[in-house]
């Protein structure tokens, strides 16, 4: 049974172009390509760790879709990715899935991700022009704000 398509992911790093990712009803996980797993939001950052965030897409009581992002630990054994998940700048790195709505900036590594959501988008190439014209969120330099240093590659 094919999943519905209950958003996108449009990434949003200054200079760079959009590139658009479909978001699925339930888990969603967002890393590094390997040879032996391919995630659904795939980064070539070598900042991101191979499971890096999970975007969780479901149902609330009232019928309409609530998105939540969690740190590497929801997929990879309790363990937090060593270069941190931020949302809109904010520069504490979630520990806990936290709440997302339409239009939130996601930061995984270096690479920044705006959330747009199916209720609200009309399709892949509305959320692509509905990005543009958002302004960009100021990057977290993780090498400076992480305790780790920005390990490359870490996970």
């Amino acid at each position: 049974m094919k999943k519905k398509i209950v958003g996108w992911l449009v990434k949003h790093n200054e200079d760079e172009e959009n590139i658009t990712f479909e978001l699925k009803e339930g888990k969603n996980i967002i890393g590094r390509p390997t040879k032996f797993f391919s995630p659904d939001v795939l980064l070539n950052d070598e900042y991101v760790s191979r499971r890096h965030a999970v975007i969780t897409a479901k149902l609330n009581q009232f019928n309409v879709y609530e998105y939540y992002i969690a740190d590497n630990s929801e997929v990879n054994d309790g363990k937090e990715s060593k270069n941190g998940t931020y949302v809109n700048g904010n520069k504490e790195r979630i520990t806990y899935p936290l709440r997302i709505i339409d239009g939130d900036t996601i930061q995984v590594g270096k690479t920044k991700l705006v959330l747009k959501t199916a209720d609200i988008t009309v399709d892949i190439k509305d959320a692509i022009r509905l990005v543009k014209r958002q302004e960009y969120i100021t990057s977290i330099d993780i090498d400076k704000n992480d305790e780790t240093k920005g390990k490359k590659n870490a996970s």
